[in-house]
């Protein structure tokens, strides 16, 4: 398995060791931050030299990386990657339609994107979560309070994408944010940046002097940081002037610091030795997903659940088809319905916890590493070895 430190490596490894033994597995470090993922020679000769030094039936890793996938394909070696991000890490490339390649995807609407681009390497895989790991955690009187959100608020780029623009450009950018801002159910931002916009958005930068050339992609996900930013600011704005609310986050200004005024602000909490204490703890556990993520369930969700946590979250499709409503997680559709089910659970406490153990038991239960894994390997050619 390669390894460029992903939240999910060590769980990975710890079941992949589980199915097919410690000593069957070799994890390769490799830091991509920064670096060129698409051909990387450093990282290349990394690789090939391991590759030759032993017999290997499949490379693996989290985040696709078309270096590996070249190097797959030129040595007839199966590729699996196991993204947990959405958008993917990556550009549409060439790389990703290798015969030798084995995607799984967590986002169906993602999934869906490239293979109407072609690219039929692609399968749909719900992340996993470490219930084992999870329980032998305990609450922790630090993280104690009535509602809390864990993660980045995602300041975005967007001063910078608009930047040497005309007014009228800015103008329909500011709208169509606003318009994909009061839009929960889809993703309209990639219709409405047509490849005329895309052409005169270079075209002014060009003319302005700036290095900036931009594919739709890109743009995109701004936008998708930026609305992302705005709803998790409203969230916790509005509900911090009801409610007992903690942020734990490395990532804010001052300018946040004086919005979020009814807010308790913390630091980062460490994902793989506070965080669990911190879901178990809190009352109720917010989840507001990045705009991009179409459908998918987030790795965050999961860890709140596998946490026996109680789980208040916008309404993914992925979490409305796997979990029930109001049974096992509870899930809104706009920051005012977000408020009245806070207030709601918030004075009905044995709703509350059932409604957490419920969750709890459906993702011991479906959403186990393990079995995960063994129908990516399954599917990858390798029912033999399991």
């Amino acid at each position: 398995m390669v390894n460029s430190a992903s939240y999910v490596n060590e769980d990975v490894m710890h079941y992949l060791g589980i199915l097919f033994g410690k000593s069957a597995l070799k994890e390769l470090y490799y830091d991509f931050k920064g670096k060129d993922v698409y051909t990387n020679e450093e990282f290349r000769e990394k690789l090939e030299e391991e590759l030759a030094n032993d017999s290997y039936n499949c490379v693996f890793s989290t985040d696709f990386y078309p270096v590996i996938a070249q190097v797959c394909h030129e040595q007839r070696l199966r590729y699996i990657s196991w993204p947990y991000d959405a958008p993917m890490n990556v550009l549409p490339c060439k790389q990703m339609g290798y015969e030798t390649n084995f995607i799984f995807h967590f986002d169906k609407i993602e999934l869906e994107k490239y293979k109407k681009l072609g690219y039929d390497r692609f399968w749909h895989m719900p992340l996993g979560v470490n219930t084992d790991k999870y329980d032998a955690f305990k609450r922790d009187s630090r993280f104690e309070g009535d509602i809390s959100f864990m993660g980045k608020l995602y300041r975005s780029k967007l001063a910078l994408i608009e930047n040497g623009l005309s007014r009228d450009l800015t103008a329909y950018l500011d709208k169509l944010i606003k318009v994909q801002k009061d839009t929960r159910d889809r993703w309209i931002v990639d219709e409405l940046i047509s490849q005329p916009i895309l052409d005169e958005m270079n075209r002014q930068y060009k003319e302005s002097g700036s290095d900036l050339c931009l594919v739709k992609e890109q743009v995109s996900y701004t936008i998708a940081e930026y609305v992302t930013y705005l709803d998790r600011l409203e969230l916790l704005e509005i509900l911090g002037r009801r409610f007992d609310v903690h942020l734990y986050t490395y990532d804010i200004g001052d300018t946040e610091k004086d919005f979020l005024k009814s807010v308790k602000l913390h630091g980062p909490v460490y994902y793989n030795t506070e965080m669990p204490s911190l879901f178990k703890t809190t009352k109720i556990n917010l989840n507001s997903s990045l705009r991009s993520a179409q459908s998918a369930i987030p790795l965050r969700a999961l860890d709140v659940l596998g946490c026996g946590g109680f789980l208040l979250s916008n309404a993914q499709p992925e979490l409305q088809e796997f979990f029930e409503d109001k049974k096992e997680v509870v899930l809104f559709g706009s920051t005012g319905e977000a408020v009245e089910l806070a207030d709601y659970y918030l004075k009905h406490d044995d709703e509350r916890k059932k409604i957490a153990t419920a969750g709890y038991e459906k993702v011991k239960r479906d959403f186990r590493y393990d079995e995960k894994l063994r129908t990516i390997f399954k599917i990858s050619g390798f029912a033999e070895e399991l």
